[in-house]
């Protein structure tokens, strides 16, 4: 059944669409139920203000439109996903790439390393598992000197302890991060240690600029952390 989050990905991917062009689009990826449901899912978008009527049959997203946050999952990440989920169907963990924020930054980095967070109990298990199953050199929760090191700018899976309680949400059936999680841990986690100064305040700026942020979420994920006055100061020193 058609939701309201998959018409607004459409939106977001065409700007100005109508009726006709949605619906062939929902068809191709069999998301398409009855016409009411279409119906009743877009006049719940225009009343909340998340869409604009130009004419009969033709939307738009408002000029301030942000769209929710989600990875791409590529080919990578869903290989690993199947394999710690077929030896450790228990385990909760989530993977995400680095590169997930190159849009955000003003100075590019490479960040071709891939972030494994797991449950610590189930870490050096699922470490041995994709050191013996991989291409790529695989560290189990390496230090700043480590990083700074041997992987940086390297291909690499990295394997690191899920905090309990850490903001998630599936992609494709692959347990990922959401934008709260990741805001908090790219301050002070070892992987995003070149995120100082300006830079950081540039790509919290964007990512508040282009998506949605639940910032209760955020501030009980950055306590537990240990991160909440630090993501506070951003919030108030960047207006967001």
């Amino acid at each position: 059944m058609v939701t309201t989050n998959d018409i607004l990905n459409f939106a977001f991917t065409h700007k100005v669409f109508s009726r006709k062009d949605l619906i062939t689009n929902l068809k191709i990826h069999n998301q398409i139920g009855y016409p009411s449901s279409l119906s009743e899912q877009l006049n719940r978008l225009l009343k909340s203000g998340l869409l604009i009527r130009l004419e009969r049959g033709i939307y738009s997203l408002p000029d301030n439109a942000k769209k929710d946050f989600s990875i791409v999952c590529s080919e990578e990440i869903k290989n690993i996903n199947q394999q710690i989920k077929t030896q450790f169907p228990f385990a909760d963990y989530c993977i995400w790439p680095g590169s997930a924020l190159l849009s955000y930054m003003h100075h590019i980095p490479s960040l071709s390393f891939v972030l494994v967070d797991v449950e610590r109990e189930a870490a050096e298990s699922v470490f041995n598992l994709l050191n013996s199953n991989s291409n790529q050199r695989v560290y189990l929760m390496p230090s700043l000197t480590d990083f700074e090191r041997y992987i940086n700018t390297n291909q690499a899976i990295i394997i690191r302890p899920l905090i309990s309680e850490s903001p998630l949400q599936l992609v494709e059936g692959i347990n990922t991060p959401a934008i709260e999680k990741i805001l908090v841990d790219i301050v002070g986690d070892v992987e995003f240690s070149f995120l100082q100064g300006v830079e950081i305040n540039y790509v919290y700026t964007a990512i508040f600029e282009k998506h949605n942020i639940n910032k209760n979420k955020l501030l009980r994920y950055a306590t537990r952390r240990g991160r909440k006055h630090a993501i506070e100061e951003l919030i108030k020193t960047n207006k967001l």
